[in-house]
């Protein structure tokens, strides 16, 4: 007779008392990569300024941000915490509960398959509009736009209305210095 598997199933109560970087998929925790490096960080900064920069026009909502590297939780075991999200509705905890209204996240070797597979799939099942897609090593990116239940490629520069009125637009080689 095989030995029983045993795979223990996590909740957000466990989560939250772990120490280290962890994120919690369907109840089993997937531990993070360890820090970013100097490139990959200094892409997620760009990146932030230009999405706030954007983000602070009126034409966009006021309640609209960028936030980087900030928990999600997804429902009771599902916690992600992506390089960087942008939000319109402002959370009422310390983590954000409801849907971002664009992820973003930078490839690197340890996380590229996550992030390329898994992550895009969580992601389109969970209803985000936009999914950028960000290769340091390409130095170029994909922007996934939701429809229907599975994303479409559009390019990185491609303008995109996040919002009626708010327009947005990634410029890659500002992304890239």
């Amino acid at each position: 007779m095989p030995a029983v598997s045993y795979r223990p199933r996590y909740q957000i109560e466990d989560y939250l008392g772990w120490e280290g970087d962890w994120e919690l998929w369907d109840g089993v925790p997937v531990s993070m990569a360890p820090s970013p490096d100097f490139f990959h960080q200094s892409i997620g900064g760009n990146l932030y300024v230009q999405l706030r920069s954007q983000l602070a026009r009126e034409e966009c909502p006021a309640e609209c941000s960028a936030l980087y590297e900030i928990d999600w939780h997804i429902d009771g075991n599902t916690v992600v915490r992506p390089d960087l999200v942008v939000v319109c509705e402002r959370p009422e905890g310390r983590w954000i509960e409801k849907r971002p209204d664009l992820v973003a996240e930078i490839l690197s070797p340890s996380t590229r398959q996550k992030d390329l597979v898994a992550k895009r799939e969580l992601y389109s099942a969970n209803g985000v509009p936009f999914y950028l897609v960000v290769d340091p090593n390409g130095r170029g990116a994909t922007l996934l736009r939701l429809d229907g239940d599975s994303y479409a490629e559009d390019p990185a520069e491609s303008p995109f209305e996040l919002h009626p009125g708010c327009v947005l637009r990634i410029d890659l080689p500002a992304l890239f210095a």
